[in-house]
Parts: C-alpha cells; structure tokens; sequence
C-alpha cells in the first residue's frame, strides 16, 4: 500500500519512528554491525536521528546516479516510495527504486570495495538481507532486486522471497514493536556495554560486590526475624525492647480493566514520561 509521504521530510520522520522500517529489519535480526536492538529501541523511543557518517553521505549523494542506471536496466520509470504493509500497518518500507505498476522493487547501495566485491561476486552482505525480505514482505512481491553500485558502474542482483524466514521476520520484528508500545526495551547484549577494567573501576566493583552479597545476607535474616516477631506478636500491635510491631492497611492498586467508562479509552496517551534510573547487577 503506497504511502503519499516523501523520505526525509519531518512527516515521514515521524512515521518511521512509530513503524518498523526495512532498516530495520537488520537490527532486529541482529546482523547488524552498526546498530544493536537496544539501541534502535532507544531512537525510537527518544526519537533521535542517527548521525550522518561519510559512508552515508557518499550513499545519499550518489543515490540518484545510481537510480538512474538502474532504470536504463531495467527500461522502467522507477521513484522512491512509502510502502505500508496492507495487513501489518505497523511495517513499512522506504524504498530506493520502485516503478508505476508497483511490480520492481529495488535496493540501492554505494557500499565500500568489500560488500561490492561480494556483489560482483553474485553475493548479498548478510546485513542487508533482512533489509529485502522485509521489503519483498511489505510490497507483497515474489522478488526485489539489490544494486550495488561504485560511483560509475552497478551490479545487479535478484533476491528471492523466502518465506519462512519472513514468518520468522515478521514474528521478531512485531515483538519489537509491541516493546516499543508497552516501553520493553530489548534484552541488552554484549554490544550494549562498554568495557572497564582499569585500577579504579576494579576496586570499586570488588567493593560493590563484597557488601551487595552482605546486604543479601542481612535481608534473609532480617526477612526471618521480622516473621519471628509478627508470630510473637499474636496478631496484636506490640511495643517492647526499642521496636513497634504495627498492623498497617493500605488502599489496593485500582483495575482499570473493570472500570466500564475506560474500555476501549487509549490509556498510553496519558502515560508520563519514562523514567531513567540504573541499576547494578553481577555480570
């Protein structure tokens, strides 16, 4: 389903950040080499803008020679293009090259010498090929096309819908965006964390975990003394030897789940902003 948007106005901005892009798809797949799921979370959610490296300037200075030699190929009129998928309105696809009839799509890359000797080679990089299953998926195709190109000359390969890896992909990508509804980041991986080992950091983290399992240790025998104390108690407030032991009733959380007047009401659009703290774990 196309999409009346055109890429790199605020408008789609905006859209791409409450969807799951074709740009997506690697992060989420984790082949990504740039970007981890965690991270793509947190610009979704912050809705920052990743910053323009070299690499995607050249990409985006180069993106219409490149269209052009792609279109003299295949003797079509081709455009970038919005896509949103018919049954999953939560995936998009911001196209490189798309024609009239809506039956060529393609992906255009001004990579490095590396992932275009892979092309010449008749090979796709790993990283991008979630990237066109996920368009074959939005644009309901059998097959996308992926053009390396070098600045005067492209490759052209074809890439075929493999459908049990977008049953695969599409299950992935819409836990992703159900975290992204209900404000569940992805699990963080390795990539996720800097590493420090220097004199300073060590000590201080010997320290940490020296008195954290100390404080376990008190909890458990300051658990077990409470229990000791409300069963001598008797089910009565007691004063004696510096402590009170106090019955305390408090009011119980509402469900909002039984109130009719709510039903159907939208409640995230009243939730405040999250809120930021840390939190230290043995690793």
């Amino acid at each position: 389903m196309a999409n009346a948007l055109i890429q790199g106005t605020e408008e789609w901005k905006d859209l791409r950040r409450n969807k799951i892009g074709a740009s997506d798809a690697p992060v989420i797949m984790e082949v990504s080499p740039w970007t981890t799921p965690y991270q793509l979370w947190q610009q979704k959610m912050l809705g920052t803008e990743k910053k323009q490296t070299a690499s995607m300037e050249r990409g985006l200075a180069l993106e219409q020679k490149a269209r052009d030699k792609f279109s003299d190929i295949m003797g079509l009129l081709v455009a970038p293009s919005v896509e949103i998928h018919p049954d999953h309105p939560w995936m998009m696809a911001s196209l490189d090259a798309k024609d009239i009839e809506g039956k060529c799509v393609a992906e255009i890359k001004c990579p490095g010498k590396e992932d275009h000797a892979m092309a010449q080679a008749g090979q796709i990089p790993d990283k991008y090929y979630p990237q066109l299953q996920h368009q074959i998926a939005v644009c309901q195709l059998d097959k996308a096309f992926y053009y390396s190109f070098d600045g005067e000359d492209g490759i052209l390969l074809e890439v075929y819908r493999d459908e049990k890896y977008i049953i695969k992909l599409i299950e992935k990508e819409y836990v992703f965006w159900e975290g992204m509804q209900n404000l569940v980041p992805p699990e963080l991986t390795v990539r996720d964390y800097q590493t420090k080992d220097d004199d300073i950091w060590s000590s201080y983290a010997s320290q940490w975990i020296a008195i954290s399992g100390q404080l376990k240790e008190l909890e458990k025998k300051e658990k077990a003394l409470k229990e000791q104390l409300i069963s001598l108690s008797q089910n009565q407030n007691t004063l004696g030897s510096g402590i009170k032991v106090s019955k305390v009733l408090r009011k119980g959380n509402v469900d909002y789940s039984k109130i009719p007047e709510l039903q159907g009401v939208n409640l995230e659009s009243y939730r405040k902003d999250p809120i930021e703290y840390w939190k230290i774990a043995e690793s």
